[in-house]
């Protein structure tokens, strides 16, 4: 199987998966008495690797909260390889992966400034109304979001 695990099964007529990479430093309050990254701040590096999707793609955090959709984070999965260390330079790769439910599947694969793989992960978020109601078909801007990527219209 490798280093790297599939987080989500691959369908064969879904559109291929959007990946979107920032790039950033290791700041010094992220890292532990060890000098590495505290093992608790990858989920941020997550929520960063989330906000360049969103931003790329068009699915931004702003748009969610202008729309009244929640996406609540209900599972997370990390997977340590290797450390981090104060001010190297990291990537940071979140893939969105095509799902026929109402959900956001995200994979994660975090790499350091010599391109050894730090950690690799997943979230799954499910769509709420304000008050936490289960969204059971997918809003309308949401799902001419999906379109235009189902129709290729957004480059991987």
């Amino acid at each position: 199987m490798g280093l790297l695990k599939k987080y989500f099964p691959i369908d064969p007529g879904a559109p291929p998966p959007l990946t979107a990479t920032i790039t950033r430093r290791v700041r010094f309050e992220e890292v532990d008495m060890l000098r590495i990254v505290w093992h608790g701040r990858y989920p941020s590096y997550f929520e960063d690797g989330r906000i360049a999707s969103g931003d790329r793609y068009g699915l931004s955090y702003r748009q969610f909260i202008d729309h009244g959709v929640l996406a609540p984070i209900v599972q997370m999965q990390i997977d340590y390889k290797a450390p981090l260390i104060f001010d190297e330079e990291i990537t940071i790769a979140a893939t969105l992966h095509w799902n026929d439910a109402v959900r956001l599947d995200y994979s994660y694969l975090i790499s350091g400034a010599d391109g050894r793989v730090a950690a690799s992960g997943c979230t799954v978020q499910l769509l709420t109304d304000p008050q936490g109601g289960l969204m059971l078909t997918h809003p309308e801007w949401i799902a001419a979001f999906r379109e235009k990527w189902r129709r290729g219209i957004l480059a991987p």
